[in-house]
């Protein structure tokens, strides 16, 4: 019995345990189920990311393996003046590191001649020791030193033995690029401008011409495309599509070398002199609008741009700062009176007090007990047209231009180019200043006449206005570029007519009360030296208006000499301006010198022949 129930208890066990092997068979079955489940899951998601999520990256990189791109860097245009006098030019330059391996016998040797080696890198690039010795620390193993260093600085460091015979370079690496260079320095400076970098250490051009037309001077990038076997060599017959780079423009300026140099020298002078804020000077052919020279003092080196002090001395204020330029305005307003035939070359003013009634010529009352004198407050009598220049007489410039039809006179304004844009090509050029027609009044007309209140221009446009005189009562428009060319093009720039504001026999008129008006002494003592020449020449003496609210400050002024020469076949006309001169109050005192002191020394370069 005992047996029976034993075998009995045995073959249960069995059956139990044989259910458990089965139980414990499923479930192994049911977690590889998962498992194979979960390892397809995680394949097709991986395929999924290499295939879509991140398919171009992956294209991207099978593409690296047989294409090669390539960019190719276009020169940028050469800058030159009209004798072929090279101002702005790419010349190779290099980015000077000090560099090191992690070799150690090395590093000893570098470390143990540190001193030296700071001392001889220092000297011949001309840079601090201290600059040099901070980035030198103990781990270094690449750091700048210096940016743009000339080829020559860069052979010198190359052949320097600074670590015993043998040892050119050590410790050293050059890295190559272009670099813009001003083989004359300052000259023509707020012409060129330069080319600096944008917020994001981008090269961009700024001011003057290289403000202006960067995108055409700095050409276009070229890109190529090859494909490539396994062995890195170009397959020849695969799709070959290159991008050609193209070359910057170069431009020829109408400017001349030896007559700009002059114009700077004597315009620095004059600043100095006269303790000025600033000067500008520009002298024009009048019969065709070629700009010879421009100048500003104070003045900067391109090469060197960001040493300036002040970011206003960077504009070229000959063509950026408009300003209400005085007296200069009175030959243009008796032009445009004798055209309108409101006066003729006979006309007589009578000064009679030295003041004009400002309500009495225009009724208007909140001008009772308000008046516009002469510059001495004293009557200037009996004035023909060359007297009213002599004297500058406002109140006889104010009643001329009271006489002429308004609608004639402010058009005529406008077609001697106030409050017209010219569009030179210079970056920071700005138009002159005309008062609106539906505002202007009469006391708008008074000052106008004798170059104030509702009427400004910068000295680009003032001189471009002015020598309407100088050429036959033609309006040329003003220039600086002759030439654009690349290796595809040739423009030349050829002079144009912009407009005709007056006749011959008109301009004839004024240029003789003009000289006239010279040989009376309208210069003063100092332009005496002037005399020996045939010139037609005005002075201009504005005040400044207040910054913050109405009228004006007595105290400072803009001075103004404008003058072309020979009268009857001019072969220049020039514009000297000084900015709140402060040894005078007057432009005779303060502007003639300084263009006395240009006109003489550029008179022989432009055949400028002395009365006989």
């Amino acid at each position: 019995m005992s047996s029976l129930n034993h075998l009995y208890s045995t073959q249960t066990k069995r059956s139990k345990s044989s259910k458990k092997r089965k139980s414990s068979g499923g479930l192994n079955i049911t977690y590889v189920g998962y498992g194979i489940t979960l390892l397809a899951f995680l394949v097709i998601f991986q395929i999924f990311r290499w295939q879509v999520l991140f398919a171009d990256d992956f294209k991207n990189l099978a593409q690296g393996q047989y294409e090669t791109n390539r960019i190719q860097v276009a020169p940028r245009g050469v800058i030159t003046a009209s004798d072929d006098t090279v101002l702005a030019v790419d010349e190779p330059a290099w980015n000077i590191y000090a560099s090191l391996s992690k070799n150690e016998d090395e590093r000893t040797i570098f470390f143990e001649n540190r001193d030296l080696f700071v001392s001889e890198v220092s000297s011949i690039l001309g840079v601090e020791k201290e600059a040099i010795d901070s980035k030198l620390t103990d781990d270094f193993v690449y750091t700048p030193i210096a940016k743009g260093v000339s080829t020559e600085k860069k052979k010198a460091l190359e052949q320097v033995e600074i670590f015993g015979p043998g040892t050119q370079g050590f410790g050293l690496y050059f890295e190559n690029e272009e670099k813009r260079v001003y083989p004359n320095n300052e000259l023509a400076a707020h012409i060129l401008g330069f080319i600096g970098q944008d917020e994001f250490g981008d090269p961009v051009g700024q001011y003057g011409i290289q403000g202006y037309y960067y995108g055409d001077i700095t050409g276009r990038e070229g890109y190529s495309y090859e494909e490539k076997d396994s062995s890195g060599n170009v397959i020849l017959t695969a799709e070959y599509e290159p991008i050609l780079p193209r070359n910057g423009k170069d431009f020829k300026l109408t400017i001349v070398p030896n007559l700009q140099a002059k114009v700077e020298e004597e315009l620095e002078k004059g600043v100095r002199e006269s303790r000025a804020r600033s000067g500008s000077a520009i002298i024009m052919d009048p019969k065709t609008g070629a700009i010879l020279a421009m100048a500003n003092y104070p003045t900067y080196d391109p090469n060197e741009y960001w040493r300036v002090s002040e970011p206003w001395i960077l504009r070229n204020r000959a063509v950026a700062d408009v300003y209400e330029y005085g007296s200069i305005q009175k030959p243009i307003t008796l032009a445009i009176a004798i055209e309108n035939d409101v006066i003729d070359e006979n006309f007589i003013c009578n000064d009679a007090t030295g003041y004009l009634d400002l309500y009495k010529v225009t009724g208007y009352a909140d001008l009772k007990g308000k008046r516009i004198y002469t510059w001495n407050r004293l009557p200037a009598g009996i004035l023909d047209i060359s007297g009213i220049f002599r004297t500058s007489n406002n109140p006889c410039a104010a009643l001329v231009a009271l006489d002429i039809e308004f609608d004639e006179f402010y058009s005529s304004l406008k077609d001697f180019g106030i409050g017209e844009f010219i569009g030179i090509g210079l970056q920071e050029e700005s138009t002159s200043y005309l008062k609106s027609k539906e505002t202007w009044t009469k006391l708008d007309t008074i000052t106008a006449s004798y170059g104030q209140g509702g009427i400004s221009a910068t000295p680009l446009q003032l001189i471009s206005a002015f020598s309407t005189i100088a050429n036959d009562g033609v309006r040329m428009r003003p220039y600086i570029i002759s030439q654009i060319s690349d290796e595809k093009e040739v423009i030349n720039i050829s002079p144009q007519v912009i407009t005709e504001p007056i006749s011959k026999e008109t301009a004839d008129i004024i240029t003789k009360a003009l000289v006239k008006a010279v040989k009376n002494n309208s210069l003063s003592a100092l332009g005496k030296p002037l005399l020996e020449y045939d010139l037609a020449a005005k002075t201009g003496t504005a005040q400044i208006p207040n910054k913050e609210g109405t009228g004006y400050n007595e105290d400072l002024s803009n001075d103004t000499v404008i003058g072309f020469a020979p009268s009857d076949d001019p072969k220049m006309i020039m514009l000297v301006k000084l900015e709140e001169p402060k040894t005078a109050a007057f432009s005779s005192l303060t502007t003639v010198p300084v263009w006395r002191d240009i006109f003489l020394s550029i008179a022989d370069d432009l055949e400028i022949k002395k009365i006989n």
